[in-house]
């Protein structure tokens, strides 16, 4: 500011700043009052209802050690609360167990909710920190998040169709030649497929040792020590006691397994840079990334992200998607009266040729199966944690800051106003005049909430719902049969935990006619000859043209 040099001027101006001083002062004063007093308000304000628990330890010896999810649900009716309060070792947790609490919360107010919460055994110890999934809501997350989207939104989603196809298609030969090993095939060509879209590498056709890393470390995680992370986590100065130390075990093991953990998110990238750099690489997530702006494969500024958007696309791709499918054929088994009227509307409306991508809108019914065995055994029971980052007051109760959060899907996916009798496996619930149902559709919760939604969605329901409508087309699902030729009736159990797994079980996976046979064993030549004349940038309506009711 330049002063005047009239002493009655400068004095003027030195009272008029005085003034605004004043007046900042007073505005600052009431904000602070306000501040101090919503703080006060929100103190008194009671927590969500919830078990008392005890002295230390909480509420740890009140949680059942599997299936937490139903023990919520129990509280939240116990205390007619769709929002119940516990907490572990002091550690404050929020459990929602309905649609109307998910989306007020993690959904509306997404920019309060969007961390994680942070864990020094899975981030620290066992190398999982970089992973976007895991990651804290800031700038890096927000990189990776933005560059996630880029390959995998509903547009760009359809230049990984062609790999897909080609993988459901091996899904298919894989069952035709050994069906009793339907679960490994499920798991193998679906991982087979991500690696595929992800770094463009060649797959072996068994024991390829990117799938087998990606399997065992995936095993590592949900075998990790849950006694050691509490411990840990509450008390992060364990970490630097020495890992022989008796009672240090949970360290033993992440110094055994990290080395895995960092390997998956490196060995791959690495062996498809040096394939790009040989030029014998397919187009892939990673040749798109590295290619944009004017930087080559060496010293790539944006590496780690271009890393870890791979890395966590195969993490996802390798774990989740197979649940699914598995979880399908279970139904599948158990209600084969839903599996006649699939294959009523595929044969109607296919003829006699494999499904393709544009397809799909045209086939309601298959779409609703894929709905349904989604909300009939959910991956994640619990979701992905949530960590409210200020402090919160919902429905009159105070939420403080830190607390997780979780979404209790199970409930939400048996919730009677949305899904009447649901234990039981019934596709039509999704329909409404023959077409999906928009409201049902969009209350489907298993893929996160706010701004923690998986990005990925897109992909994996593209590949499943073509795994489903293939596997229908050709095949039909049975009881298996004991050496006396008598059915084995199914028994179909999951072992709880962060996710569920399928208990192996028997079926029968046997071809629906010879016209389906010969359209399995050619469909390898007709998919290999359009990969090779139009590569991966091929419209799946290239190959859906009837001639005859054959393929061309």
């Amino acid at each position: 500011m330049i002063f005047p040099h009239d002493p009655l001027l400068l004095r003027f101006h030195l009272t008029s700043l005085s003034m605004r001083l004043d007046i900042c002062f007073i505005a600052c004063s009431i904000l602070l009052a306000l501040v101090g007093l919503c703080r006060r308000r929100r103190a008194r304000l009671p927590l969500p209802p919830g078990p008392k628990g005890y002295p230390i330890v909480g509420n740890m010896l009140d949680i059942p050690s599997q299936l937490q999810w139903a023990k919520y649900l129990e509280w939240s009716k116990m205390y007619n609360s769709d929002i119940i309060y516990i907490n572990v070792f002091g550690r404050p947790f929020v459990v929602l167990n309905s649609h109307k609490s998910v989306n007020d919360i993690l959904s509306a107010r997404s920019l309060l909710y969007s961390d994680r919460p942070p864990s020094v055994m899975v981030h620290e110890l066992l190398g999982w920190g970089s992973m976007p999934s895991h990651m804290p809501y800031g700038q890096a997350w927000r990189a990776r998040r933005r560059a996630f989207w880029q390959e995998f939104n509903p547009t760009n989603s359809r230049n990984h169709q062609a790999k897909q196809l080609w993988w459901s298609r091996d899904f298919l030969r894989r069952l035709l030649y050994d069906p009793t090993r339907f679960l490994h095939h499920i798991e193998y060509t679906l991982a087979g497929s991500i690696i595929a879209t992800a770094y463009g590498l060649e797959v072996e056709a068994e024991h390829d040792l990117n799938i087998e890393r990606a399997k065992k470390v995936l095993i590592q995680f949900n075998e990790a020590p849950a006694t050691g992370s509490f411990i840990v986590d509450i008390l992060p100065i364990l970490k630097y006691i020495p890992s022989w130390i008796p009672g240090m075990g949970f360290k033993a093991y992440a110094e055994r397994v990290r080395p895995d953990t960092l390997d998956m998110r490196n060995a791959p990238y690495k062996q498809g840079c040096e394939c790009l750099r040989n030029g014998n690489a397919e187009p892939s997530v990673l040749s798109r990334s590295l290619a944009r702006g004017e930087y080559g494969i060496e010293n790539h500024p944006d590496e780690d992200v271009i890393k870890d958007v791979t890395w966590v696309a195969c993490a996802g791709g390798a774990e989740t998607s197979p649940l699914v499918l598995s979880t399908f054929i279970a139904a599948m088994l158990l209600y084969p009266e839903v599996q006649i009227r699939a294959q009523e509307e595929l044969d109607g409306y296919l003829g006699c040729r494999l499904p393709v991508f544009e397809d799909m809108p045209h086939l309601p019914y298959i779409r609703a199966i894929l709905l349904e065995v989604l909300r009939w055994q959910p991956v994640l029971p619990l979701g992905a944690p949530h960590r409210v980052m200020m402090d919160d007051e919902y429905k009159g109760y105070f939420i403080p800051k830190g607390t997780t959060v979780l979404a209790n899907v199970w409930a939400l996916l048996r919730d009677e106003e949305y899904y009447p009798d649901a234990d039981e496996f019934k596709p039509e619930r999704f329909l409404e005049d023959g077409q999906i149902n928009p409201r049902l559709f969009d209350s489907i919760p298993n893929f996160g909430f706010g701004r923690r939604v998986c990005p990925g969605r897109f992909f994996a329901m593209d590949s499943i719902l073509m795994y489903i409508a293939s596997t229908l087309f050709c095949f039909n699902i049975g009881k298996a049969k004991d050496p006396e030729g008598q059915d084995i009736e199914p028994d179909i159990r999951y072992d709880p935990g962060f996710t569920m797994h399928i208990v192996p079980f028997k079926c029968t996976i046997a071809p629906r006619s010879a016209e389906a046979v010969k359209l399995i064993r050619d469909s390898e030549l007709i998919v290999r000859h359009l990969l090779q004349k139009f590569g991966t940038l091929f419209c799946s309506g290239l190959i859906s043209v009837k001639s005859q009711g054959r393929w061309n």
